[in-house]
């Protein structure tokens, strides 16, 4: 096995509706995923940013409003 494998570069992953609708129609390609990526239960890229922008938006639970968490992983460049 190539030991630099680990280290090459992939392409960024774009989840769109087609893709969902792909992976619903051929879901026998991807036994080896969970459950609910075989059905087509997953967040397009877009759904998946807001969702996680307004997640990362939310206050502490006893913090003060100048506490926030912040987006320590870059987006995804489309």
């Amino acid at each position: 096995m190539n030991k630099n494998i680990y280290e090459k570069d992939y392409p960024n992953l774009v989840i769109t509706e087609d893709t969902i609708k792909d992976i619903k129609n051929h879901s026998r390609f991807y036994m080896n995923v969970p459950i609910k990526v075989q059905m087509g239960k997953i967040y397009t890229n877009e759904e998946f940013q807001k969702r996680s922008d307004k997640i990362l938006s939310r206050e502490l639970p006893g913090g003060k409003k100048s506490f926030v968490l912040k987006r320590v992983f870059k987006p995804r460049n489309k």
